[in-house]
């Protein structure tokens, strides 16, 4: 599930203050600095670090995609040992500088030339696999998805280079990737900050299925998900509740337009687990009650036997009656059972298809579209 997400570190408010006497003014006054916020920064040198090959397989819709792009080590080593704390230089809130370090730390400029690569590959992924606006948000979100997740707690944000040659991120490490690739191809994008939670996911600009009072849909970086469907309970079992922080990321004008298959493929992984559960003590009853007719049938088939061989044709004929009417109450209700089972049976394949297949929005809905009883 989802983790501990991380704000950036803050160096510290700074407060200059200089006593400016000069012949223009006749009194001594404070000279306040202009107010700014001093983001991290990748500050690369020449270090002769070797170009770094990155290749990331994963699952997507029914096949897999695979992508490698070259890094530049030296922009990697510098990300790693950039400092990561924000000064704050004035009276600037929160709500201020917390979304202009983020935005800084994914525009660096020095990463531009991995979005560039990395969205080199996804666009030939497109084009091969004749994907549409919707299949190709899918297709970059599985990717950073799929990228292993690390809870590092009490440790600033990454920069997205040091994600995707780590592999690896936390909520925001990956949060922040993911919103500087969509950005890039035109997504309405934004993070969406869960300060009690300490949690961060994505948001996309959506009128169908906003995460509260956002305009944005939920969706989550940790793990593969379907987007729009809101995690159930982070690391620590605790639900997401609270109303995010949202940050938008770029100025783009694309939105998602598959929520409603989303949220109707969440109800059926919800709604056919229900079923399962309740059919399983009926089935469970059903089986006790069919295994007591069944050994009551075959030690009145003993008896008959019995009978038939003693030539007691009177209390055989008596205990025939008796028996075919037991044998035919028993073969309906074996096959109310059988019934019952194959339902079961059909909800549980929808379930286990659900849960394992978040990689393929498509399929899936399809998959329960011709599997769902009509």
């Amino acid at each position: 599930m989802t983790g501990q997400g991380r704000a950036i570190r803050v160096a510290g408010t700074v407060l200059l203050f200089a006593v400016l006497a000069t012949l223009v003014f006749s009194l001594a006054g404070f000279f306040f600095p202009e107010e700014r916020v001093i983001s991290p920064r990748i500050d690369p040198v020449v270090s002769g670090q070797a170009p770094l090959i990155v290749t990331t397989t994963y699952p997507f819709q029914d096949r897999t995609a695979t992508v490698s792009v070259t890094v530049n080590g030296s922009v990697y080593e510098a990300a790693k040992r950039a400092d990561k704390s924000v000064t704050v230089i004035g009276n600037i809130s929160e709500n201020t500088w917390i979304p202009e370090s983020y935005r800084a730390m994914i525009n660096d400029p020095a990463q531009e030339p991995l979005f560039t690569d990395l969205l080199t590959v996804f666009r030939e992924i497109r084009v091969d696999e004749n994907l549409d606006n919707d299949e190709y948000l899918e297709l970059i979100a599985v990717y950073v998805q799929s990228l292993g997740y690390e809870t590092l707690e009490e440790t600033p944000a990454k920069f997205p280079v040091e994600t995707v040659v780590d592999q690896a991120g936390d909520c925001d490490d990956k949060s922040l990737l993911l919103a500087g690739l969509l950005s890039r191809e035109d997504y309405s994008v934004a993070l969406l900050s869960f300060g009690p939670e300490k949690h961060m996911a994505v948001g996309i600009e959506s009128e169908e299925c906003p995460y509260g009072n956002t305009g944005y849909l939920f969706l989550e970086t940790t793990n593969i998900t379907y987007i729009g469907v809101v995690s159930g309970s982070l690391d620590n079992g605790r639900p997401i509740e609270s109303e995010p922080v949202v940050i938008p990321v770029g100025n783009g004008t694309k939105t998602y337009t598959r929520c409603a298959e989303t949220r109707y493929i969440e109800d059926m992984r919800v709604q056919s687990r229900t079923k399962a559960e309740e059919m399983e003590g009926v089935i469970q009853k059903m089986e006790t009650a069919l295994t007591a007719e069944r050994q009551e049938i075959l030690a009145m088939e003993k008896r008959l036997q019995g009978l038939k061989t003693t030539g007691n044709i009177w209390e055989y004929n008596t205990l025939v009656t008796t028996h075919n009417a037991k044998v035919s109450a028993y073969n309906t209700a074996l096959q109310d059972y059988h019934d019952l089972f194959a339902r079961y049976e059909t909800n549980v394949n929808i379930y286990n298809f659900i849960i394992s297949h978040e990689f393929d929005r498509k399929g899936v809905f399809n998959f329960i579209k011709t599997t769902m009883p009509s």
